[in-house]
C-alpha cells in the first residue's frame, strides 16, 4: 500500500474506496483506452504533472543565467520544452494595459521584495490554484461514478471534483484553488472552475488574476499512458479575451509502485531572509526586474 503523507483523513478514506476497474467482457473497440466498469475512460492513476519550467513561466519557461547557475540547470533545462499557451498563438497571456504594467512592477517586486505579497506564493508555500497545480508538480487522480479526486504532491493539496451537476458554492465562498465541478462530454472529462481567490499566481512570474477567474478545463487520454490536459482561462477584470493553455503529462510506474515525495513546506521557510535582502537592495537604490536575458529562443 502507497503512503500518501499528510492526506486528510476524509480524502484518504474516498481515496481508499476507488478501486480500479476490470475490462472483462467490453468488445476489442471500447478497450482501446482503459476503462472504468460504467464506460467512462480511466484517467486513474499518477501523472507527471506537466512541462518542465512550465510554473516558473508559461510564457518563457525558465530562467536567466543567473538563475540557471543557481539550480545547476544545463542548457537543455531552460525555456520550455513544447508551447504551453497555445492560444493567443504569440504564447503570451493577453493582459490588458493596466495589468500588464502591473506584472511588471510584481516582477520588480519579486527580485527585490520588500512585503511578503511580492513573494510568489508558492515561495511561501501557499496553494497555488488552478491551472498552476497541475503543472507544478506530480498528480493523482481517482474517480468513481460521483466524484473525481486530485491529490498533488506539492504541498499536500487534493480537489474533490462532484460530477452529479449540483451547483457551484455561492459567489461570496472564495478559495485558494477555486470550487470544481465536473461533467463527461464524450470521452472528456470537463471541469469548471470558479470561486477563486486572487492570492495564488498563475506562475512565478507574477502572472495574476482577480477573483472574477473562470476556468475550464479539459482533461482526456491520448493512450493508457498519455493524458492531455487544456485549460481555458477568462478573467474580463484583467485579460482582454480568454485564453488557453495546454500540454500532455505522462504516466509515472503502475499502479502501488509510486509514491509521493514529501514536499515538507510552511511559509516563513526562506521568507525572512529573502525580505530583508530586497529592503537592502532597495534602500541602496539597486531595485531589479526580473528577467529572462540570455534564455535561448
Amino acid at each position: 500500500m502507497i503512503v500518501r503523507y499528510g492526506a486528510p483523513l476524509a480524502v484518504a478514506a474516498a481515496l481508499a474506496a476507488f478501486a480500479w476497474s476490470g475490462m472483462s467482457g467490453m468488445p476489442a473497440a471500447a478497450q482501446e483506452l482503459p476503462r472504468t466498469a460504467d464506460g467512462r475512460p480511466d484517467l486513474q492513476g499518477y501523472w507527471d504533472g506537466g512541462p518542465v519550467n512550465a510554473s516558473h513561466s508559461v510564457e518563457d519557461g525558465c530562467c536567466d543565467a543567473i538563475h540557471s547557475r543557481m539550480q545547476s540547470r544545463g542548457p537543455e533545462r531552460l525555456g520550455l520544452p513544447e508551447q504551453v499557451v497555445i492560444d493567443p498563438p504569440d504564447g503570451r497571456i493577453p493582459y490588458q494595459p493596466w495589468a500588464a504594467e502591473r506584472r511588471t512592477e510584481m516582477l520588480y517586486d519579486m527580485e527585490t521584495p520588500t512585503e511578503l505579497a511580492h513573494i510568489d506564493p508558492e515561495d511561501r508555500c501557499l496553494l497555488v490554484g488552478v491551472p498552476r497545480s497541475n503543472y507544478r508538480g506530480d498528480l493523482e487522480i481517482r474517480q468513481n461514478d460521483g466524484y473525481v479526486v486530485i491529490q498533488y504532491e506539492w504541498a499536500h493539496a487534493y480537489r474533490v471534483i462532484p460530477m452529479d451537476g449540483r451547483p457551484h458554492l455561492g459567489s461570496g465562498i472564495k478559495l485558494f484553488n477555486g470550487d470544481s465541478r465536473g461533467r463527461w462530454e464524450g470521452d472528456t472529462l470537463v471541469v469548471e472552475v470558479a470561486n477563486f481567490n486572487d492570492l495564488p499566481w498563475i506562475d512565478s512570474h507574477g502572472s495574476f488574476f482577480s477573483e472574477a477567474l473562470h476556468v475550464v478545463e479539459r482533461w482526456s487520454l491520448v493512450d493508457a499512458d498519455t493524458l492531455r490536459y487544456e485549460a481555458t482561462l477568462e478573467d474580463p477584470n484583467v485579460f482582454t479575451r480568454p485564453w488557453t493553455l495546454a500540454f500532455t503529462m505522462g504516466r509515472i510506474g503502475a499502479d502501488g509502485q509510486y509514491e509521493f515525495f514529501e514536499e515538507s513546506c510552511w511559509e516563513g521557510v526562506t521568507n525572512k531572509h529573502r525580505l530583508a535582502a530586497g529592503r537592502m537592495a532597495v534602500e541602496a537604490g539597486e531595485r531589479r526586474l526580473h528577467t529572462h536575458d540570455g534564455l535561448p529562443q
